[in-house]
């Protein structure tokens, strides 16, 4: 029995021409962002009658299906690819030295809130083109919670386990549909802060709108040449709240926002491992500990924003950063990462399992997790999930070494791809050679869809020609 048919492919196509016809109504807003500043937006204009022409096109020639779990997986895994590969052209058609390889790259780190850009001069760039990034980035983050609840989530997962551990429900809301406009009214209610707090800190309202956007979703872009050119404690206290935001679950922030107790084990450990690292940084590369909490902060939240060079630390701070790009966030927020959940479950199997080495083999342990109970799946997801990602982390940097990249900058800059974080120890760049590009692409796509999906994707047609076979 084929795992696909004709219909299942028939009704993917359907919602991928509903995802291309919405990316280019999104192409739209940049076009009064264009009229405002009195710049050319014909780019935006071409861009936006194609995506939407196509997607049309595509949805009348397709008829709907009822989505189940194995199409929502491929579809997630598309849509991520193909919002890239639309939203890349008006950077293609406005950036003059631009390959599509180039705006693919950017697109794709924008759109997966990455936060690498190949741009060499980010000042220089029309407002039409730094608004189009930023919205990739604040719309890709909430597309991530999304996808999140509907698929990462599933049963059997340690994110789906704590989730519903926490909240003690199994979304924030009953239905997903609340769910959904739940975190979506929490996003913009975060969004519409950020940028009041910004502006009354001393920005202007473009950099304040911009910052917050790719600071919301922790993507971490800026529109200027230097990741955070602001040195003043009220602009780096607001996006420090900011981006702390987002290693905290949206089920935390609706207990916050409504006014519930709660205890978050995922939380807990994000706010121990910045005072420990921050410290441990500030100390062995004598770096101010406000620039150190910033540093660490942002690259355990995946935001990518810096105050100092982090090709001027020392191997250790590096080799703390390289751990907590790894790691991430919590599971059901923004970042990404293998994820804090993950992590502690692995720990806490690896503790369980010394244990039974010397306690009596008639001694029975229950394997817990705060006031949860470790099953065998969430374990195995746990280290699939975990073991996937290393071993992508280690193909992109054996990739970046091949390519006669310093091994230990290759490390860092594969994690950081892979984690979506968006810092760099220089290698990516517009120079960088094109296999590097698009590795870099494709770890970055990998990474943001934590992998399973676009296993999904891939292997689905080896497995429906092995049926065939048999």
């Amino acid at each position: 029995m084929k795992l696909f048919k004709r219909e299942d492919i028939i009704g993917i196509v359907h919602e991928l021409g509903y995802l291309m016809m919405i990316v280019g109504f999104l192409m739209i807003v940049p076009i009064f962002v264009g009229i405002y500043y009195n710049e050319n937006y014909e780019n935006f204009i071409f861009s936006a009658a194609f995506s939407i022409f196509v997607g049309a096109l595509l949805r009348g020639l397709t008829k709907p299906i009822e989505i189940k779990l194995k199409h929502a997986m491929v579809i997630s895994a598309v849509t991520w690819l193909m919002a890239s590969l639309l939203g890349a052209l008006p950077f293609y058609f406005g950036i003059d030295y631009f390959s599509y390889v180039d705006a693919v790259f950017e697109s794709m780190s924008a759109w997966t809130t990455t936060g690498f850009s190949l741009i060499n001069n980010v000042e220089a760039m029309p407002h039409t083109i730094l608004f189009w990034r930023s919205l990739e980035q604040w719309i890709g983050g909430v597309g991530v919670l999304v996808m999140m609840i509907g698929i990462l989530m599933r049963s059997g997962t340690a994110a789906a386990l704590f989730y519903k551990a926490e909240a003690r429900e199994e979304k924030i809301l009953p239905s997903t549909v609340n769910t959904v406009k739940t975190i979506w009214w929490i996003y913009l209610l975060y969004t519409i802060l950020g940028i009041c707090g910004l502006y009354l800190s001393g920005l202007s309202l473009w950099e304040a709108v911009n910052l917050t956007m790719c600071g919301i979703c922790t993507g971490g872009m800026s529109v200027n040449n230097l990741s955070f050119p602001y040195n003043t404690m009220a602009k780096v206290i607001m996006i420090l709240i900011m981006v702390i935001g987002g290693v905290i679950s949206f089920s935390i922030h609706h207990k916050i926002l409504t006014g519930k107790s709660f205890r978050d084990i995922q939380t807990d450990f994000a706010v121990k491992i910045f005072i420990v690292a921050s410290i441990i940084v500030a100390i062995s590369s004598n770096t101010d500990i406000i620039d150190a909490l910033f540093t660490v902060v942002s690259a355990m939240t995946s935001t990518g924003y810096t105050t100092i060079d982090i090709k001027g630390l020392d191997n250790l701070s590096i080799a703390i950063l390289i751990f907590l790009m790894a790691i991430g966030g919590g599971a059901g927020t923004t970042t990404g990462g293998i994820k804090i959940i993950r992590f502690l479950v692995m720990v806490k199997t690896f503790y369980y399992e010394l244990k039974e080495i010397f306690f009596p083999p008639s001694a029975v342990i229950h394997e817990k997790l705060g006031n949860v109970v470790l099953d065998y799946k969430v374990i195995r997801e746990s280290f699939v999930i975990g073991f996937v990602f290393v071993m992508h982390y280690i193909f992109t940097a054996m990739v970046f070494i091949a390519l006669g990249y310093d091994p230990y900058k290759s490390i860092f800059e594969a994690v950081s791809l892979t984690s979506n974080i968006g810092m760099s120890m220089g290698i990516v760049n517009i120079n960088m050679p094109l296999i590097g590009k698009i590795v870099g692409i494709l770890a970055m796509w990998i990474g943001r869809l934590e992998i399973l999906p676009i296993y999904v994707f891939v292997l689905l047609p080896i497995v429906n020609k092995i049926k065939k076979l048999k």
